[in-house]
């Protein structure tokens, strides 16, 4: 028994042995459709002309009807106002227009704020929305239009 032992302990450090040198030598050929590689250059070069990703913004309020347009501009500049690091948006979902602010990753750094706004302003909800990416260095500031619309659909 003690013989079979050695014996099957011995094959097993040759067979590792063996193993080891093989994948030391071992290479990989990937074998794949060249429309692949479009594929990827096409998602990466999307990349870099989208400015967005996808988080979380407040939707202060939503205006429609006479002097809506006015109205949220008005609430917009006074968001700025209040909380100066905080960017503000005006889109036009028609027939509404409609106030967001702030850019979050998470949704837990958009609660900071929605529970500073959501006693002055009852509407406050946190929504899922596609915001811009996030300010790093005063190179990243990027100036939008009165208009931030986004169509990830027809601007690629």
């Amino acid at each position: 028994m003690t013989k079979n032992r050695i014996l099957f302990t011995a094959l097993l450090i040759v067979a590792f042995s063996f193993c080891a040198n093989k994948q030391a030598n071992a290479q990989v050929k990937i074998v794949a459709d060249g429309r692949l590689q479009t594929i990827l250059e096409r998602h990466i070069e999307y990349n870099e002309m989208s400015h967005t990703l996808s988080g979380y913004r407040i939707k202060v309020n939503s205006f429609t009807g006479a002097n809506a347009k006015a109205k949220a501009f008005a609430l917009k500049d006074e968001l700025m106002n209040t909380y100066p690091n905080t960017r503000a948006y005006v889109t036009f979902d028609e027939p509404n227009f409609v106030v967001k602010c702030g850019d979050f990753v998470t949704r837990l750094d958009a609660y900071n704020l929605f529970k500073d706004i959501k006693p002055q302003i009852g509407s406050a909800q946190i929504i899922k929305d596609w915001i811009n990416n996030p300010v790093i260095s005063e190179k990243d500031i990027i100036e939008t239009s009165e208009y931030f619309e986004e169509n990830l659909e027809t601007d690629f």
